[in-house]
């Protein structure tokens, strides 16, 4: 079971209308995103229970589309 990300809660990313800051899994060899969540450690816990490759980045996400730019400034 998966855990949800509820990624309509998370911080409206300034820079892009429509897209939301936050820890996404993703996984980069046969890249495919998988969902954001507001929580490293949640994401984290779903990258491990994935396997096969999946990591945690932060970065922006456009909801309702698999779009995602990571980042190299996770907030503090």
């Amino acid at each position: 079971m998966s855990i949800r990300s509820l990624a309509k809660n998370l911080p409206i990313d300034p820079d892009q209308k429509g897209w939301v800051l936050g820890w996404a899994v993703v996984r980069s060899t046969s890249w495919s995103f998988i969902d954001i969540y507001a929580d490293k450690q949640v994401a984290e816990i779903e990258a491990t229970r994935l396997g096969d490759g999946h990591v945690v980045e932060y970065g922006s996400h456009q909801l309702g589309t698999d779009n995602f730019v990571g980042s190299s400034t996770p907030p503090k």
